[in-house]
């Protein structure tokens, strides 16, 4: 992989539950607002994991199901 090629990542804010989306932006609004800072009703939560390994962006309509035989379509073979 080229570092002139965008970083790939796991979209993780799909995969989780609205009790644990919720659970996270309390943890991350508490934490701004010990430093002064104030997030908007209107924002939205966002967590990527960045992965070195991976070929293609992931999030939860990702199906995974590779082939045995074939190159793993999602990571790369180191």
């Amino acid at each position: 992989m080229s570092y002139n090629e965008p970083e790939k990542y796991f979209n993780l804010a799909g995969f989780m539950s609205d009790k644990e989306v919720d659970k996270i932006f309390d943890i991350l609004e508490n934490a701004l607002d010990r430093k002064g800072w104030h997030i908007s009703k209107d924002a939205e939560l966002s967590v990527r994991i960045y992965d070195p390994n991976l070929r293609e962006n992931v999030d939860s309509d990702t199906s995974c199901e590779p082939s045995p035989f074939d190159a793993h379509p999602y990571y790369y073979e180191w």
